[in-house]
């Protein structure tokens, strides 16, 4: 039954991938589903995103071995983080990056992008991971599948139609897979409460028998523990790639804000759902005495007291669990890959077809390199708390400062991530390979692989380098900061007769397309030979791109050749951005707000005359294509 569920369900996964794919013309629309998403698509996706079948497992267990208070180590971090980011998207959401070393390299410096984009790619590697062990423990426990199957199944399913679909896919099964994951935590959650009056013992005597320490919210180490652990898990919890994406996917500001926040509601209600099974659980089974234990009862309830279909159907909503997540990670990590290391660094000269070649092939190989580790590694909470605390001190303060202080600097962020990220790893070795304990048996303020001392290393680098180095350049910072943008773009609106035949033609070819209070704006250049003695003649990319900036000062790359502004407003999202589309086309981008939308539209135009002149200039004609 479980298998005969599994193909439709894939079948389903793969029918919605291949219809998106229609839908993809660039790396935004693959990487971003083409800044379209709604409140609520943002809002499931990101539950279902931060709700795996570890995490499902992970949760319960936690409650069952150390009450309440165990929500400091993973129930808060998780709801905080999603709450924080949304309060701070109005910041990130207009800065057009792709990924997060995208927009530190917008802000900072290109030495930045790479070690941020390795960073970035290990912590989603190890949260792939998770889900992967997860899914091999729920397979082996109710139907004695080895896991190197159970983990192929998983990730040939996740490649297909990640691979095929792009991020919408991501978003739009993340959405089926939140409402049958939660579906399975209501129905756990159910049973073992419904068991446990069985035995005559009802919620409130159940509660009641845990215990006034097990109801105790500051039991691990009082309101200073909470603290502590607030302080090493809620940043890398900020920080995390994927709900940024998200962020920069919202169609615009409002919808990104309300989905996190109902996504932080959703994730909340699943995690009643696991406490309500902790406390049925409690009378149901002895209280375990350590982890793997204690997140094994989650599955011995379902395989003791469920009939086979439904155990089968309930198996889905794990495999949903898991793959909802490992499809998120699998395409921020290739993200980093693609966008900020081979096409800044190893392909610039690539075009936007090119590369969407590239990103599928990296999703599969992300897919497939976290379901090897996962046959390697057992403890699900070691690989989500390595891959966190890994993340907190190599970029939290750089990307976080660089949104909002001016004074943060590349040699400040650059400071951060090698002393904080450096001496986390050399934390996590030493404790995994020489001492061979937790850290914290050494002192509790080495709580969580030592973080704190990695964090505030972080910090002391990052404010330290950043005040002893100059200021960065007023053109980075004019996207961040609106005094400085007030400054820098004065005086830079196009002056346009709307009414000329140029205009006229040129306007005429230009198409819109409304997402929430921004509108999309698309114009395709074909280019081709001036005169037929240069049939051959063709576009080397670079040096175009460096003639347009040389002979228009407000062209600007601040990622590197393959991707032109024209910054001309301090809202980048709006400014016209320019990708060599295929081997005949460029293609002009902008996504101005609606009352600017006419203004933006002389923008193209005059982008695209300056384009035209320079394009004259090596021999090739161009024209506006529809």
């Amino acid at each position: 039954m479980f298998l005969v569920f599994l193909s439709i369900y894939i079948a389903v996964l793969l029918g919605i991938g291949l219809y998106l794919s229609r839908r993809q013309r660039s790396e935004t629309d693959f990487w971003l589903a083409g800044r379209e998403l709604g409140p609520i698509s943002i809002g499931l996706a990101a539950a279902s995103a931060w709700t795996t079948a570890s995490a499902l497992l992970l949760a319960t267990g936690l409650f069952l071995l150390f009450g309440i208070g165990s929500i400091w180590i993973w129930v808060f971090p998780n709801i905080a983080g999603l709450a924080i980011i949304a309060a701070i998207s109005g910041r990130i959401k207009n800065i057009p990056a792709l990924t997060q070393p995208e927009l530190m390299e917008i802000r900072y410096d290109p030495m930045i992008r790479a070690p941020v984009a390795l960073a970035v790619t290990i912590m989603m590697v190890l949260f792939s991971v998770t889900d992967f062990i997860g899914f091999k423990l729920v397979l082996g426990t109710f139907f004695g599948i080895e896991p190197v199957f159970a983990i192929a199944i998983m990730a040939i399913s996740v490649a297909l139609y990640v691979g095929v679909g792009g991020f919408r896919a991501v978003v739009w099964t993340d959405m089926i897979q939140y409402a049958l994951l939660a579906g399975l935590a209501a129905y756990v959650a159910y049973m073992a409460l419904d068991l446990s009056a069985d035995m005559d013992i009802s919620i409130i005597t159940a509660s009641s028998m845990l215990g006034a320490d097990w109801w105790d919210i500051f039991s691990l180490g009082g309101i200073l523990g909470a603290l502590v652990f607030i302080v090493a898990l809620v940043p890398g919890w900020v920080a995390e790639q994927d709900p940024w994406q998200k962020v920069w996917a919202a169609r615009d500001d409002p919808s990104a804000k309300r989905g996190l926040l109902l996504g932080a509601a959703l994730l909340a209600l699943v995690y009643i759902f696991c406490l309500l099974s902790a406390i049925g659980l409690s009378v149901i089974y002895p209280r375990p005495s350590g982890e793997v234990e204690a997140e094994m009862l989650y599955l011995r309830i379902i395989s003791d007291n469920v009939p086979g279909w439904l155990l089968g159907l309930l198996t889905i909503g794990f495999a949903a669990a898991s793959m909802s997540c490992t499809d998120t990670f699998a395409t921020s990590g290739a993200s980093c890959l693609s966008r900020d290391l081979i096409q800044r660094y190893l392909w610039p000269t690539a075009t936007v077809k090119e590369m969407l070649v590239v990103n599928r092939i990296l999703i599969v190989i992300m897919v497939f390199l976290s379901a090897f580790i996962a046959l390697n590694v057992e403890s699900i909470m070691d690989a989500v708390i390595i891959a966190t605390v890994i993340g907190t001190t190599s970029y939290f303060f750089p990307i976080i400062g660089g949104l909002y202080w001016k004074r943060a600097t590349k040699w400040g962020a650059m400071a951060a991530l090698v002393v904080g990220g450096g001496t986390q790893i050399l934390l996590i070795s030493y404790e995994q390979f020489w001492l061979k304990e937790p850290l914290d048996s050494i002192s509790p303020y080495l709580v969580e692989h030592g973080v704190l001392v990695g964090l505030s290393l972080s910090a002391l680098f990052f404010l330290g380098a950043s005040l002893a180095t100059r200021q960065a350049e007023d053109i980075r910072l004019a996207p961040f900061f609106p005094d400085i943008a007030e400054r820098v773009f004065e005086g830079s609106t196009p002056g346009m007769d709307r009414t000329s035949p140029i205009y006229q033609r040129i306007s005429t070819k230009i198409e819109e397309k409304p997402a929430g209070e921004r509108i999309h704006l698309r114009l395709a250049i074909d280019y081709s030979p001036a005169r037929e003695e240069k049939e051959h003649a063709n576009l080397i990319w670079k040096p175009f791109v460096e003639s347009l900036k040389e002979s228009n000062s407000i062209w600007f790359t601040p990622t590197g050749s393959h991707v032109a502004y024209r910054l001309s407003q301090a809202d980048m999202l709006a400014c016209v951005k320019m990708v060599h589309g295929s081997t005949r086309q460029i293609w002009l981008d902008a996504d101005p707000k609606g009352e600017s939308i006419e203004r933006q539209r002389d923008e193209l135009v005059v982008a695209y005359q300056e384009i035209e002149r320079v394009l004259a200039e090596i021999g090739l004609a161009a024209s506006p294509r529809r």
